[in-house]
Parts: structure tokens; sequence; C-alpha cells
């Protein structure tokens, strides 16, 4: 082998490390702008997550108020895992159109798909109104459950009428509250 061989063989494997170095860095800079968006619930419940699987956000419309508070954050978690579960078939796209496939992209994306396996599948279930809940509290005495009662509407609050002493001739200057308190004892 000659030197100019030797030469080409250097140049040659120098510009392949360059251009591989600038194809990982574009799929680095593609995988910095991964953003995975999942509604669940009829759409009521929808979660983002980022670049590495963590939710950044979480939005939620008026058909929540339907559900009671378990079933609006299990919905939150099915929401979050289906967003999650799309990351790894993301990253396997970017790592195609980049980089392509070698020892450590297939390393990058079986990583991704350990972290964030596909989601659970369930049907999905129509949003549907929560049923009435009542507070029942019952005592040993108690062998039956008592009947729902009906909530009484709030009455409103009036305080009683201000009575006012008439201060007598013997008050210097009108304002003698004698041995009453100004404050009200209930």
């Amino acid at each position: 082998m000659e030197l100019s061989d030797v030469e080409r063989m250097v140049d040659d494997w120098e510009r392949n490390a360059v251009e591989k170095s600038q194809r990982y860095q574009a799929m680095q800079q593609q995988v910095e702008q991964i953003s995975i968006t999942e509604s669940v619930a009829g759409g009521a419940v929808s979660v983002t997550v980022g670049n590495n699987g963590i939710p950044t956000n979480v939005a939620m419309t008026e058909g929540v108020r339907k559900m009671s508070p378990d079933e609006i954050a299990a919905n939150v978690l099915k929401a979050m895992q289906k967003a999650q579960s799309k990351y790894p078939q993301k990253i396997q796209e970017i790592v195609a159109a980049t980089v392509g496939d070698d020892d450590t992209t297939r390393h990058i994306v079986e990583t991704a798909v350990d972290n964030f396996p596909p989601a659970p599948e369930e049907p999905e279930e129509p949003v549907r109104e929560a049923a009435p809940r009542q507070l029942q509290v019952e005592t040993e005495a108690d062998d039956e459950p008592a009947p729902p009662r009906r909530p009484t509407p709030p009455r409103p609050s009036t305080p009683p009428p201000a009575t006012r002493r008439r201060p007598s001739s013997d008050d210097d200057d009108g304002e003698d509250f004698g041995d009453q308190t100004f404050l009200r004892r209930d």
C-alpha cells in the first residue's frame, strides 16, 4: 500500500466521521423537538409529552365535569401512556431519516421501546355522568341504612336587631357601655 492510498483512506474516514457527526446532530435537534399529544374520554382529557416522554401539558374540556375525580385521574394516566407509547415510533422515524440503521441507533430505539411500551388496549369509554354521591353516617344502633335525605336549601342568615341603650343623664359623653361588652356572645 502506498502513502497516497493511506492518505486517501484517512481522508475518507475523516469525511465519513464528519458526515456521521452532522447526521447525529440533526437527529438530536429533531429529537429535542418531539412533542406528542394524545386524548382520551372523547377528547375530554389530553396530555402532551415532550422529547423525554415527560408530560409538558395536561388539558381538559368541560367533559370532565361529568367524571368523578378518580375517573379524571385515570384518564390523565391513560392519555399520558397513549402519548408516551408513540415515542418509540417517532424516534424510529427520526433515526431513519437522519442517521440510518447502525448499532447505536438500534440501541436508541430499543431503549425507547423499553422505556415507553405500547399503551394498554382498552376500549374507549364514552364520557358518562358520575352517580350522585351521598354521605351516610351509621352508628351501632342503626340496623338499616337511613333513607336518603333531601338537601335543605340554605337559610339566609340575618343578625338579630341591634339594641341600643340610651345614654343616661349620668353619662359624660354618651358612650359609656358600663359593664356591657361590645363583643357579641353567642
